[in-house]
């Protein structure tokens, strides 16, 4: 049997659907589902959000992929607060590796590095729960988040073997889209922009779930 391999920055949306036999359902019960997540946001995080998302406004057109992580992604995944002792927590640009069938009956190894990953274990992700790409402003003729994202989402799909659905999200500058993965059907959101107070608080909202869904599947 052939195996090809395969990094995560080289794959494009057109590429996974072909080869892994996936296609886009926007109608999808799981995008639903997290589109209509309703948690509370607390006094203290509505000034924490009003602080990051007055500095994104001022800055993103300024900011690299580093400035837009370390002074905007992370101050928010961190308000969330994705972490449980001996349960699951968030890595910064873990390597993660699996293997997938293809429809063609030939082994692919995929392995990359991932923005970010909430996953079990202490020093290196185990079970994969949820992945974040994040990118500069513009789209370029070289990537593809959402092609990245979904061979990512795919790979941990066939490591977790579960029947539920898998979410992710990629950022480019201001604009956050989240992705549900089931079976051999993905989902895309609108693009939510948060440096827009109701739209971040959407973002905020959907991120706990996320950590409400990782928690219940424990």
């Amino acid at each position: 049997m052939k195996t090809t391999v395969k990094s995560f920055e080289k794959w494009k949306t057109q590429e996974v659907e072909e080869t892994f036999g996936i296609k886009q359902n926007n109608a999808l019960p799981s995008l639903a589902t997290i589109l209509g997540a309703n948690f509370d946001i607390s006094g203290q995080e509505k000034v924490q959000m009003d602080k990051l998302r007055t500095f994104l406004d001022k800055f993103v057109n300024f900011w690299n992929e580093e400035d837009l992580k370390i002074f905007f992604i992370a101050p928010i995944i961190n308000m969330v607060d994705f972490y449980k002792p001996d349960g699951y927590r968030a890595f910064n640009e873990p390597f993660f590796e699996a293997e997938l069938q293809t429809i063609q009956n030939e082994t692919v190894a995929l392995k990359g590095f991932v923005e970010f990953l909430i996953a079990t274990g202490a020093q290196i992700p185990k079970k994969p729960f949820f992945f974040l790409n994040e990118y500069k402003p513009q789209f370029g003729a070289t990537n593809d988040p959402q092609g990245q994202l979904l061979i990512a989402m795919l790979a941990a799909q066939a490591k977790n073997d579960e029947d539920k659905p898998l979410y992710g999200l990629y950022v480019v500058g201001r604009m956050w889209f989240f992705v549900a993965l089931y079976e051999k059907e993905y989902a895309v959101s609108r693009a939510f922009d948060s440096t827009q107070e109701k739209e971040l608080d959407r973002i905020v909202q959907m991120l706990k779930f996320v950590k409400a869904d990782i928690e219940a599947s424990l």
